[in-house]
Order: C-alpha cells, then structure tokens, then sequence
C-alpha cells in the first residue's frame, strides 16, 4: 500500500490530489496495481480499505488453478 498526498507523487499534475495504491499479483509476482485519485482532504480511514480489499480479491480472482 503507498499514499501519496499532493507534491509527494512527484508528478506536477497531481499536486492537488491524492493517490492510494495496492499491487495485486499472481502467484506472489505483482501484475499490476490498483489506485484511486482524490482530492487531498479525501476521506482516507474509508479509501485506504477499500483499496487493499479490492486488490487483495483481484489477486484471488487472477489466482491461477492448482
């Protein structure tokens, strides 16, 4: 999981916004990763679960069968 809050991004774009990230993977190899963009004074006690939950069941979804 990674926050970045306005100039932290490093992207000029961004510097009035804020950006929760979380990797999903398959088979413990990350394949991509799943953000959401919002205002700096977003609502984080409620974003940054929301986030890890949703990677978290991408991954599972991705998993491969044994």
């Amino acid at each position: 999981m990674q926050i970045f809050i306005g100039e932290e991004s490093g992207y000029e774009l961004l510097d009035h916004c804020s950006l929760v990230t979380s990797p999903y993977k398959v088979d413990e190899e990350v394949v991509g990763v799943l953000g959401v963009i919002g205002p700096t004074r977003m609502n984080y006690d409620r974003v940054i679960p929301m986030v890890d939950v949703t990677a978290k069941l991408l991954s599972a979804a991705l998993k491969q069968p044994d």
